[in-house]
This record gives structure tokens, C-alpha cells and sequence, in this order.
């Protein structure tokens, strides 16, 4: 994509957090209208493969971009499910910070489907707000209704069952591509084959971006 001249700032929103450790969500602004959030895992980072390539596409195209991290990760503790509404709090804090934004991506992965779908829900968002759910976990699924976007999930992820799978691929609102073999990390044993998903990804990713950015 040819890029014409971009103001480009790189800054870090520093809050406290329930875990007694600052967090620092980072964003990455180019001017743009859209913010794309990107929400990791349980134990899965936007450094990672899967979250690292959706906020490189979502650069590409000259989208805004806020990298959030968890109170639990920055402390290096273990998450507890009951603690997810401290979690969806705080990430919505640093959403809420940011100057207000035309349209909203979410692309989330695992845990971070949960966080993603209950703030937009919170925000009152959702009409303005397009999804990009990876590796859901079953409790994403009444989330996922009341959204639009594109799911991944993987074949063999023990979290995400084929049943579950079925509960939402009429919905005409979510695109739903299933990963053959591919565990909760989209990834398969074989290195070169995982790559080779990854690959499929990110093509996912420009299909997505092209369709939420009309």
C-alpha cells in the first residue's frame, strides 16, 4: 500500500492496577479516525505471532492502534476467572482515555474475546465497533451475537468445540473460518505447516480489514 505523509506518534498510557504493578497500554496513532484495540490472551501477548501481524495490517492500513496489557501480565501473576471484571475495567479505562474515534476494530484472542465483547457492550459501542474474534472461549458466545465481524478458530482447540462452533456460523453478523488441526494457537505440530497458517491468517486479516473499513 502506498503511504502518503503520516504524522506518526508512539506514546504509553501508564495506569495502576489491581496487581500492584503500572500497566502500560501502548498507542500508536498515524491521524486516523479508526482505532484498532488489540486484546491478548490469557497467556498470550500482542507480541505474538497471531497479535503482532493484526496490529501490523492494521498499520498498513493507517489505522490507529492501542496495545493493551493486562494488570495480571505486567505483575507476572496468575489470572483468576473471578478477577475478569477488574481486567474488563481497566482496559476499558484506557479505551475511555483516548480522544473519541469514528469506528472501532477489537481483534481479540482467547480470554481477551470475553474482554473485547463485554466492553464494547459497556461503551455502548457496538454499532460502530467491527470484531475480529480468535480462538473465542464458549462464554464469548452471547457476545458474539449481539456483534458483527470474522471468528478463527482452530480444529483441534480443546476450549472451542465444533458444537460451539455450530451455535454461530448462520449468524449472517459473524464470518466464522475454521483452521483445520489447528490447536489454540492456530498452530499445528509441524513448524513449516504452522507458518503456512499463519500465512492464511493474515490474508484472513486483509479480507477483514477491507470489508470493516468501507
Amino acid at each position: 500500500m502506498l503511504r502518503g505523509e503520516i504524522h506518526l506518534s508512539v506514546n504509553y498510557i501508564v495506569m495502576p492496577s489491581y496487581w500492584g504493578r503500572e500497566v502500560r497500554h501502548k498507542h500508536i496513532s498515524q491521524g486516523s479516525k479508526v482505532l484498532v484495540v488489540i486484546f491478548p490472551g490469557k497467556n498470550y501477548s500482542a507480541e505474538r505471532p497471531l497479535l503482532e501481524y493484526a496490529a501490523k495490517t492494521a498499520w498498513e492500513y493507517e489505522c490507529d492502534i492501542l496495545l493493551l496489557e493486562y494488570g495480571y501480565q505486567s505483575a507476572r501473576a496468575e489470572f483468576k476467572r473471578e478477577e475478569m471484571s477488574i481486567v474488563v475495567e481497566e482496559c476499558m479505562g484506557a479505551i475511555a482515555s483516548l480522544p473519541d474515534y469514528e469506528q472501532f476494530i477489537f481483534i481479540s484472542k482467547s480470554i481477551g474475546t470475553v474482554v473485547a465483547g463485554k466492553i464494547a457492550k459497556a461503551l455502548n459501542i457496538q454499532q460502530k465497533t467491527d470484531h475480529l474474534y480468535l480462538t473465542p472461549l464458549p462464554e464469548t458466545l452471547p457476545l458474539i451475537r449481539q456483534s458483527r465481524g470474522s471468528l478463527i478458530y482452530g480444529s483441534s482447540d480443546p476450549l472451542f468445540s465444533e458444537q460451539h462452533s455450530g451455535e454461530i456460523s448462520g449468524l449472517s453478523n459473524i464470518k466464522v473460518y475454521r483452521i483445520d488441526d489447528a490447536n489454540h494457537s492456530l498452530e499445528v505440530d509441524s513448524v513449516n505447516e504452522s507458518l503456512a497458517i499463519l500465512i492464511v491468517i493474515i490474508n484472513i486479516y486483509h479480507e477483514f480489514f477491507r470489508t470493516a473499513l468501507v
